[in-house]
């Protein structure tokens, strides 16, 4: 059923010489549908690796990023922007010891409480502080989960390395194939 792929040095001379006589409208249309497919390619596997690194649900992740190409400048954009992830926007839900949350785990003496403003959060008492209110009890701060753009920030060589890939394995590909799409539409 699969047969071997063999490419020689005549082979890539003729792909040259057979893009070559292609008008160049032709082919800055086909390489910005090839660009930006590459950029949707490039999300995909990004939040991939983003969720799993973070350990966040792909939806998350995915609902944070977005991708574009600009066919003017050349430039082809992924974008990840997000803050410190709320514990409960995560799904946290109170128990026992403590709080706990999918993927992340357990947090002992953690409490979901709301706010006066409204909000709702995961807190934890700051051992050693007191409140101005009422000196007998402690401090309280809100936790926080995973950041998917510090994240990228502290890591950028996992992330280049999987768009250095991307480009080396599907741009020159995908280019042919969106060629052969317009070109087989010219001829009908």
């Amino acid at each position: 059923m699969f047969s071997d792929l063999k490419i020689d040095d005549r082979d890539l001379v003729q792909l040259h010489r057979a893009i070559a006589k292609v008008p160049g409208e032709i082919k800055a249309k086909a390489m910005r549908r090839a660009m930006s497919r590459m950029s949707q390619m490039a999300r995909t596997r990004i939040v991939d690796r983003n969720a799993s690194h973070v350990k966040l649900p792909k939806q998350v992740v995915a609902s944070l990023t977005t991708a574009a190409f600009n066919a003017g400048g050349s430039t082809s954009k992924v974008t990840v922007e997000s803050g410190w992830m709320p514990l409960q926007r995560l799904g946290a839900v109170q128990t026992a010891s403590g709080a706990y949350v999918n993927l992340r785990g357990s947090y002992r003496h953690a409490f979901i409480a709301a706010m006066k403003s409204g909000h709702v959060g995961v807190f934890r008492r700051v051992p050693g502080t007191r409140m101005s209110s009422n000196p007998y009890k402690e401090q309280i701060r809100e936790l926080f989960g995973p950041n998917p753009a510090h994240a990228i920030g502290n890591h950028p060589d996992i992330y280049l390395d999987i768009l250095a890939k991307l480009i080396e394995q599907s741009l020159l590909p995908r280019f042919a194939h969106e060629l052969d799409f317009i070109l087989s539409k010219l001829g009908r």
